[in-house]
């Protein structure tokens, strides 16, 4: 599903943010992404979601490699992944239907289809019976079930997960991670960054650890590495 060969994003400094990096995460799987604030967590999700080119190396993600993607190739890529976010990133200005309705907007479906699309998707998040209310309204959990049902509103194929438990207590965090259990099961890929420790030691998944820009270590046979200082494979 996503596979980075010799990956290196540095600043206009010079700095590398992210330096050789190399790994290969299958369809269908469940990974925490972690490391401490400043690692590179966010960086390497926004290569991913193509809001970053790399300096160096190739990234692919499902049979796209994105050496050979043209700019207005970009949209269609993204409207194949959601994408949640710490702050929930909503409209204050708008309902929660049109919050969530807003990819499926972007993307050109009819209203019908997006009037389906968006009450299924708060259904599973629990939220149908707020769809006309202003997000401001919710609680901070609530708001970001509406990014998840937001995120998940086109049935993408992967889901992109940045800090979304941290601000959030332990029991709604737990919650939130739960709602990501049940779409992975249904078969969307997740990539969770997170340097929560206590759902990184409760949830048994494989794990990318970022140390100063570099891959340090990893778990679990579906996770792949291929890093300076760290094994070949990981199983």
């Amino acid at each position: 599903m996503i596979s980075f060969q010799h990956v290196s994003l540095a600043y206009r400094t010079g700095q590398l943010a992210l330096d050789d990096l190399s790994f290969h995460l299958r369809s269908g799987s469940f990974t925490f992404l972690t490391g401490h604030s400043g690692a590179g967590k966010s960086s390497l999700l926004r290569l991913i979601a193509r809001l970053e080119k790399p300096t160096s190396g190739e990234i692919q993600v499902g049979n796209t490699a994105y050496s050979t993607l043209k700019t207005r190739q970009e949209p269609k890529l993204r409207r194949q992944m959601g994408i949640v976010f710490q702050d929930n990133q909503l409209l204050y200005d708008r309902s929660v239907f049109d919050n969530v309705a807003l990819p499926l907007i972007i993307g050109g479906y009819k209203f019908k289809d997006i009037k389906t699309r968006v009450m299924a998707a708060l259904e599973r998040v629990n939220l149908a019976s707020r769809y006309a209310e202003n997000p401001i309204n919710l609680s901070g959990g609530e708001q970001q079930r509406v990014g998840i049902a937001r995120a998940v509103v086109a049935r993408p194929k992967l889901l992109l997960a940045d800090e979304p438990t941290g601000n959030l207590d332990a029991e709604i965090s737990e919650e939130i991670m739960k709602l990501l259990l049940q779409f992975n099961a249904s078969g969307v890929s997740v990539l969770f960054a997170t340097h929560d420790r206590e759902l990184l030691n409760s949830f048994k998944f494989p794990q990318l650890v970022l140390e100063a820009g570099r891959l340090s270590n990893a778990s679990d046979a579906s996770l792949h590495l291929h890093a300076k200082q760290a094994p070949e494979t990981v199983s």
